[in-house]
């Protein structure tokens, strides 16, 4: 008859809630920097989708963008958000890049996590939308995109009958 002592496994359920804590703590929040991600290199345009009973909302900071500067498209449940974000007015422009910049011209870089040029952003909707009833406002550098539901994935009341 095997005998059990108290206390035996103790050490190794040490050791396992030693090494749930460090499997939680790695896989809740990546790295300061991320993984394989370089300080600067994010996902833009940042976004909050959110759902009502009739509704899909995206915001997406946009910073410094006119509308001119963005082109939304929609199909099915996947919305695609394009664009391009201009250079600032202090970078400078030279047709041949920074080497043949004039010394007025010449910038040093110390950070540099705002970047510039034409992005994408594809991002899958909890539904599928309306795509001809989207609408999109952009108003001090933030993007609202409202997309109705089809009629198909909105709330539908039952009405209850007696026998």
């Amino acid at each position: 008859m095997p005998t059990f002592r108290p206390g035996f496994a103790l050490p190794f359920d040490e050791l396992r809630e030693e090494l749930d804590r460090f499997w939680t703590t790695l896989t809740a929040a990546p790295p300061v920097h991320g993984w394989g991600v370089r300080p600067g290199e994010g996902v833009f345009p940042a976004v909050n989708v959110s759902e009502s009973d009739t509704l899909v909302t995206i915001e997406a900071e946009l910073p410094g963008l006119d509308t001119a500067d963005v082109e939304i498209t929609v199909h099915g449940d996947e919305l695609v958000l394009k664009g391009s974000r201009p250079a600032t007015a202090d970078e400078p422009r030279t047709e041949d890049g920074d080497a043949n910049a004039t010394p007025q011209e010449r910038v040093t870089w110390h950070r540099r996590e705002r970047g510039c040029g034409a992005f994408e952003r594809r991002l899958t909707l909890p539904v599928a939308v309306d795509a001809s009833r989207v609408e999109a406002r952009l108003v001090q550098g933030v993007l609202t995109i409202t997309c109705p539901k089809t009629a198909a994935n909105q709330p539908q009341k039952v009405v209850v009958q007696s026998s």
